[in-house]
């Protein structure tokens, strides 16, 4: 589990930048409105010297060991108050500060010029108006005081704000996790930031969900849910924020009172892991997916309760749905760091998926057969024959599902990459979002299959030559991959796997053109994702730096 520790003085606290050192308040909080309240400084020494040949890290590619028994956190916060706060402190009261957000066309990042532009279009979005609540407020009780000082719900007019207050006092941040909230009305802002998930992003997680539990029961199952609605206002402000300047200031707010909400949550062994706070976590995951450099710490969170509550996987309904997402978090990972999952597969053995017969089951085999295809052909502890004889039973397991798949799963329109600047991708349209994950999961898993399917040598000249087959034969695979995530502007998911596939082969991309086409679909992503993919370019473009071709 990941455990955030927070000091704190004041009412109110956010996140600021390191480096920033200006008074009274920081850059971001003085951009946005919001009261800056500094953490103490700390310092902390080097570590201590080891042995020169101890090893003392956990190996990067090393699998993570079985659990033998059950999980106890530890919740510490007790101990810790008492360090800090006085023997009869007394709650303050502070006014809210709203933050005023003006709607505006969304310009594009740097280099995003006027003939990439026209090709992939990007709707502006903006602030729905919300009505005024015209009926008696719902009654409520308040949540459990805690030892925390922030406001649950700004942005908001009196009429519709949430009067919830996180008081500081002497209570116990678990009071919390053991209440049973009524329901809560959103502030006008919470509730811009709840149509923006279930309008623009749910769609990212229900892609191969028939009942779109992250649509129409996660925001309904929030309003009652105060870890699920932090987690899903973080995600949504990240979202609609892309293209401002200090964007990430309201939603570090919001995913900072998740975290307070959801370690004592977690930390209390009365407590059981329901499937809100499995949702609630993955889409933190998704958040944290987005982040300049990616530490994975809620992704350790994730596969931790998927491991420990092994019913995730087959229970049907929100759970099953968060512990899919959950698994398709962890392959992404798996895929670019090319290490084994940590995800256990037999807990999704159970799934309804392999017994339906409709599209998005079929979806679903094949997210399910590649992730099985990266435990095998990314676990070095495992790389005997016997693993290549296993990647050669799932090559055929994947041959199987591709000629036995649905009909609707043929594209609609395809038209074959060309040698001109806008045709370098296959245009290839499919009927539904659902199938586009199903083919590039495919391509991808025909990839890893290539690349990892040959266990005996080759003599020198024959090892060059299928070396340039099966560069070329990648080429084409990654090729399809980018194409279906450039050809249907519905499946917004599917850049990120475009995305990810990029990370991992992008340097086979030689041809001039073809790299410029792989920039432009990732600063698309970027506009329309907003998950940054600057950093990605700038690497990109050093390994394509001395490859080159002119035909």
């Amino acid at each position: 589990m990941y455990v955030h520790l927070v000091l704190e003085e004041g009412p109110d606290s956010y996140f600021y930048y390191v480096g920033d050192t200006k008074t009274p308040a920081c850059d971001n909080c003085r951009t946005a409105g919001e009261e800056c309240e500094r953490f103490l400084n700390i310092r902390f020494r080097n570590g201590l010297d080891f042995v020169k040949d101890q090893d003392a890290t956990f190996p990067e590619k090393a699998a993570w060991p079985s659990l033998t028994g059950p999980i106890r956190f530890y919740d510490e916060t007790l101990e810790v108050e008492r360090l800090y706060v006085e023997s009869n402190p007394s709650p303050t009261s502070q006014e809210s500060h709203d933050t005023q957000y003006s709607d505006g066309s969304h310009c594009g990042p740097a280099g995003w010029d006027v003939h990439r532009q026209r090709r992939y279009q990007v709707l502006p979005e903006e602030d729905a108006p919300v009505a005024q609540q015209s009926s008696t407020p719902v009654n409520r009780l308040p949540y459990a005081p805690l030892n925390i000082g922030t406001s649950i719900a700004p942005h908001g007019s009196p009429d519709v704000e949430c009067t919830t207050e996180l008081r500081r006092t002497s209570t116990s941040l678990s009071d919390l996790a053991r209440s049973q909230p009524h329901y809560t009305l959103l502030s006008a802002r919470e509730a811009v930031l709840f149509r923006n998930f279930v309008d623009n992003m749910a769609l990212w997680t229900d892609i191969t969900d028939p009942q779109r539990h992250f649509e129409t029961v996660a925001p309904a199952r929030a309003l009652h849910e105060p870890v699920l609605r932090a987690a899903i206002l973080a995600f949504s402000s990240r979202h609609i924020n892309r293209q401002r300047p200090d964007g990430d200031t309201e939603s570090l707010k919001y995913h900072n009172q998740c975290l307070q909400l959801l370690i004592p949550t977690l930390s209390c062994n009365d407590n059981e892991i329901t499937e809100e706070l499995l949702a609630a976590v993955a889409i933190l995951r998704q958040n944290e997916e987005m982040d300049p450099q990616d530490n994975q710490f809620h992704l350790t969170g994730t596969t931790r309760i998927l491991n420990t509550m092994s019913s995730f996987g087959s229970s049907g309904g929100l759970g099953e749905a968060g512990a899919w997402l959950c698994l398709r978090e962890d392959m992404y990972i798996s895929l670019t760091s090319q290490s084994p999952l940590r995800t256990n597969l037999q807990s999704f053995e159970r799934s309804d998926v392999f017994t339906r017969t409709d599209d998005f089951a079929w979806s679903n085999r094949m997210v399910f057969l590649l992730a099985r295809i990266l435990s095998c052909a990314f676990n070095e502890e495992t790389r005997t024959r016997r693993s290549y004889a296993s990647l050669e039973s799932l090559g055929k397991e994947v041959d199987d599902w591709n000629s036995s798949k649905p009909r609707t799963f043929q594209p609609v329109h395809f038209v074959p990459q060309g040698k001109d600047p806008g045709r370098r991708f296959p245009s290839i349209w499919t009927l539904l979002p659902v199938h586009v994950v199903g083919l590039q999961y495919y391509h991808i898993a025909k990839i890893i299959l290539a690349l990892s399917g040959c266990s005996s040598p080759f003599l020198p000249y024959e090892s060059l030559q299928r070396s340039r087959d099966l560069e070329k034969l990648v080429r084409g695979y990654l090729l399809n991959v980018l194409g279906l995530a450039a050809s249907n502007p519905r499946a917004e998911n599917t850049l990120f796997t475009a995305r990810h596939s990029l990370v991992t082969w992008g340097w086979i991309l030689r041809h001039k053109l073809d790299q410029e086409a792989a920039e432009e679909l990732l600063q698309y992503m970027e506009l329309k994702t907003g998950w940054n993919t600057s950093h990605l370019i700038d690497s990109l473009r050093k390994q394509w730096q001395n490859d080159l071709v002119d035909d």
